[in-house]
């Protein structure tokens, strides 16, 4: 059969098996016989070996249909040599793939085969040849750095445990590249020393390795280290016959020159040298390694820009998005980063001439960066990319808003706005819409999933309370490889991708705006800003002066910090800053019809309690309903419920903290009290209130309430205090189906700032999860206030409905009855509703007097109705009778 090369080592796939799976030893029958040992038949190894040559040969019979061509099979192999030809069947087609420029089914395949080779213990093909080391730079291009990462430590960990070292010079020069592209330049140094290593002198691999070190340190800043680097790799090919591999190394050893020389302000050497990179490429590769050209044209694209020549750069980036060769019907949709790049640059070439096709492009590329960050699973990959896309959307921006500006046409000011609008939307939360989505699919998963997510949640409880650093090494690691088994046995790749559709966003924020003010804001790395505010289907636009971000963090940790003492020491003066504020930050606010107002914040908006703001001699929760989302593609992306949910609650209680070093909450037994007398309640406390019990009521469905202490700058990160701790990450595998949770405990919505993601808290890891809103405290909440607030909540929401309104008409209570020093908004704005704004019924409990009551009538109305009955089978006769 015509397939990969094999190599003749044994490669001990048992060694992967211990960390992908449990192996079991083979037991005799019950009746001590052999069983008949299994075939396959030669029908089927024929047809392994017909599609086969096909995959190889042929990939133009089935690149557009894969799945189709796999079906086939009549059966799947049994014996250890059609196992084999199949796995090697997988391995040719997702090669192909990629080759053809499918991205994700190339991924989807070489993950089905290494899958496959996991199960059944294949020795060949070999792991780190055809699987980790293809596998791992089809990561790396989607931008799953930590995917990457982790197949490559297992391909040297599998390398270094069998005692072979070819391999190794080039999975540490992988390495090295991905640390580069994550921003680890240490990291990188110490790769490429991995690396050269494990080479002899003069061997031309230390090529690639030295061309990885000077662009490192070119980006350090290092430029005579980095010419001393490329001046190495230049050397090595020189005087060599250089064909496939070494010929396009030594294209990117020019390509990487021609970058330095650009440096140094050479740019005539600069454009010889990248010409001859494309010259080469397109000479000896004309077909093949459209990547690696796609780079070289974007090099030489952006050396016109620079230069001012943009009808040469156009055409170079134009040339940049023909390599890729999307599909038709996508033309401007394809995961990578480079085909992203090109779209933005694109934008900026047609910025003097044509400012339609400027926007377009702009927009394209926001939208294709949506598209190829949705398939990254890996939380830190997820927000490098989103604080990557900042950048992107920061230059767009600006050309949108000073396009904006200088545009006198209502209609055209208006799709402006709304497309501002969406490109901001569209650049939040990416990580948050991708777990919510990934969440969902485990509703249907097996078993598998569920032994593996309990499995890494028992992990992250037992890493929070270790206090061994071997222990707690040993216990990452092991969280490492169950985390990627999982993501293996999710099938990511199967799914369908795309950007979510304009028309519809645009319906539903057009149709929502004629009930509520929606406000969006975008703060640039730069410090710009932008406020788009549409209400009643009019969309503005307001630039917002950097001054303001640079005074925020301070008014915050003012008034909003570790006391209320700030406020009660001048009142006026809060209300003098926060009524500037609230002119600043809502500049329609006086015009604006609605009463509620829903904020997508952005940057340092995400501590601000605007609902604390001052306006008109009042604060903003006075008159206005305010809820917070993390972007404003919730709705349309997450099924809220639109019939509502009446659901039963759960409450978690945790009064005593002995030796835990927190202060026992004596208070909270009024909060439970009150819940247990007038709603359906199952009540967890104490020793019940543990990890166990709090995972199986967030999968119930039921409306939960926590009265606990959370910690949110813990070593381990945020976590709720229950009798164990609830840490972020095992609530990171808990699939939630609750309507609400009400977090009564402190800092639950406080984090760390992630660019593009918000804060990374318990309020977000929870909505993550499937929960529709949570509502959470900013700043540690006050004992006396909480209990009222919470009362005032539920009596609301039974009235109302939405969570939202139910807590704005609580505080409005609580306002309208609390003495001037009480209403110091250090004590009620804490709390704060972020999500879907859903319909809740929640199931009162009836008083006992009530229902004494109503089953006094239940029993009177029965035995009247038994009188009757017998009354009316009596004979006529005796009703005269008893007359007489």
């Amino acid at each position: 059969m015509a397939v990969l090369e094999k190599i003749s080592a044994i490669l001990g796939w048992l060694f992967l098996g211990s960390l992908f799976s449990c192996q079991y030893p083979a037991q005799l029958p019950s009746d001590g016989k052999i069983a008949d040992v299994p075939t396959d038949t030669f029908a089927l190894l024929d047809q392994l070996e017909t599609l086969g040559n096909i995959a190889y040969d042929h990939p133009e019979q089935f690149i557009h249909n894969p799945d189709s061509f796999l079906n086939q099979l009549t059966a799947k192999p049994v014996t250890a040599e059609g196992q084999e030809m199949f796995a090697w069947l997988l391995l040719n087609i997702g090669y192909a793939l990629r080759e053809n420029g499918n991205i994700l089914g190339s991924t989807r395949y070489y993950e089905m085969a290494m899958e496959y080779c996991t199960q059944h213990s294949l020795r060949e093909p070999d792991f780190v040849a055809y699987i980790a080391k293809p596998l791992g730079n089809l990561y790396t291009q989607i931008g799953d750095l930590q995917k990457a990462l982790h197949i490559h430590q297992l391909a040297i960990a599998h390398q270094k445990k069998l005692g072979t070292v070819q391999q190794l010079p080039a999975l540490y020069g992988n390495m090295a590249i991905i640390y580069q592209q994550a921003g680890l330049p240490d990291s990188v140094l110490l790769a490429c020393t991995h690396g050269l290593s494990h080479l002899r002198k003069n061997d031309i691999h230390a090529a690639l390795l030295y061309n990885t070190l000077a662009r490192t340190h070119q980006d350090l800043g290092n430029l005579d280290s980095a010419r001393h680097y490329n001046h190495m790799a230049l050397t090595l090919f020189s005087n060599r016959p250089l064909q496939e591999d070494t010929l396009i190394w030594y294209t990117a050893a020019l390509h990487q020159q021609s970058v330095l020389q650009i440096q140094d302000n050479q740019s005539v050497s600069a454009q010889r040298t990248i010409n001859r990179a494309i010259a080469l490429a397109e000479m000896h590769f004309p077909n093949t390694k459209q990547r690696e050209k796609a780079k070289y044209y974007y090099a030489r694209g952006n050396l016109h820009l620079l230069q001012q020549r943009f009808n040469q750069a156009r055409e170079d980036f134009q040339q940049v998005l023909h390599l890729f060769s999307p599909s038709p019907a996508t033309p401007h949709l394809f995961p990578d980063y480079t085909f992203t790049e090109a779209l933005w640059a694109t934008a900026r070439a047609y910025a003097n001439v044509q400012p339609d096709s400027t926007i377009y492009y702009y927009v394209k590329s926001i939208e294709n960066a949506y598209y190829t960050q949705q398939l990254i699973v890996s939380n830190q990959s997820h927000y490098q990319n989103s604080a990557w896309n900042r950048t992107l959307l920061s230059d767009a921006m600006a050309y949108l808003w000073q396009t904006y500006q200088q545009q006198h046409s209502e209609n055209i000011r208006q799709s402006l706005a709304t497309t501002m609008l969406w490109i901001t939307e569209l650049s939040k939360g990416r990580q948050l819409l991708q777990e919510i989505n990934r969440s969902n699919q485990w509703n249907d998963a097996d078993s598998l999933h569920e032994n593996l997510r309990g499995r890494l949640q028992f992990i992250f409880r037992t890493l929070a309370e270790e206090q061994d650093p071997e222990k707690k090494q040993e216990l990452e690691r092991e969280a490492d490889n169950l985390a990627y088994r999982l993501q293996l046995a999710e099938n990511h790749f199967a799914q369908s991708f795309s950007p979510p559709d304009f028309g519809a966003f645009h319906q539903h924020i057009t149709a929502s705006s004629e009930a509520m003010t929606i406000v969006s804001y975008f703060v640039s790395p730069t410090g710009d800003a932008y406020c788009t505010s549409i209400a009643n289907s009019r969309t503005e636009v307001f630039h917002l002066a950097p001054e303001i971000f640079a005074e925020l963090p301070h008014f915050v940790a003012t008034y909003f910090g570790e006391s209320p003492a700030a406020y009660e020491n001048d009142p006026n003066r809060y209300r003098d800053l926060a009524a500037q504020l609230a002119t600043q930050l809502l500049p329609d606010i006086s015009t604006s019809p609605h009463d509620r107002i829903v904020i997508s914040a952005d940057g340092p908006l995400l501590t601000l309690p605007f609902d604390a703001l001052f306006h008109r001699g009042h604060f903003i929760a006075q008159q206005r309903t305010v809820h917070y989302t993390y972007t404003l593609l919730l709705p349309i992306l997450d099924d809220a419920g639109g019939e509502g949910y009446r659901t039963e609650m759960s409450v978690f209680a945790q009064t005593h903290y002995q030796d835990r070093g927190l202060p026992d909450l004596p208070f909270v037994a009024t909060e439970i009290d009150y819940l247990t007398r007038h709603f359906q309640t199952t009540c967890y406390l104490d020793t019940a209130a543990n990890d166990h019990s709090f995972s199986h009521a967030l999968t119930e469905g039921k409306l939960i309430h926590l009265a606990a202490h959370a910690v949110a700058d813990s070593e381990n990160g945020p976590y709720i205090a229950l009798n164990q701790p609830v840490t972020l990450n095992q609530i990171r595998y808990i699939p939630a189906a609750s309507p609400l949770i009400f977090l009564a405990a402190c800092e639950t919505a406080s984090g760390n700032l992630l660019p593009g993601e918000g804060m990374e808290s318990l309020n977000k890891a929870l909505l993550s999860k499937g929960i529709k809103g949570v509502i959470a405290s900013y700043w540690a909440i006050d004992d006396a206030t909480a209990p009222l607030l919470t009362r005032l909540f539920y009596e609301a929401l039974a009235e109302a409905r939405h969570p939202s309104l139910a807590l704005a008409t609580a505080k409005r209570r609580y306002l309208a009855s609390a003495p001037a020093a009480a209403q110091n908004p250090w004590y009620w704005s804490s709390l704060q509703f972020t999500g879907t704004d859903t319909i809740l019924y929640p199931d009162q409990r009836r008083p006992v007097v009530g229902t004494l009551l109503v089953l006094s009538c239940i029993v009177a109305v029965g035995g009247i109705g038994w009188w009757l009955s017998k009354a009316t089978k009596r004979p006529f006769h005796r009703k005269h009778q008893k007359a007489d």
